[in-house]
């Protein structure tokens, strides 16, 4: 398949391993923005001013990491288990 896009600038940067690792870094924020929005259901905010809805993103997204990283150690935990 040749085309024009193919031979662009912009299509040989996309190729390049800097663009895969961004996109990389990119998708894994957006997999956690949607988890957020239908677990934690940010996407049903009603507040009347944005400063309750930014206090109630804090908080989810305070929880969130606490949770990720609690889970992170306790998975360590338990591989330390495992190989002694």
């Amino acid at each position: 398949m040749t085309g024009v896009r193919l031979l662009t600038p912009e299509s040989q940067a996309r190729r390049s391993k800097a663009w895969k690792t961004i996109f990389k870094q990119r998708t894994a924020v957006e997999r956690v923005n949607a988890y957020l929005k239908e677990f934690f259901r940010l996407n049903n905010v009603r507040y009347r001013t944005g400063k309750r809805a930014k206090i109630h993103f804090d908080m989810v997204t305070l929880i969130y990491y606490a949770s990720k990283l609690s889970a992170d150690r306790m998975n360590a935990q338990l591989n330390q288990q495992q190989a002694a």
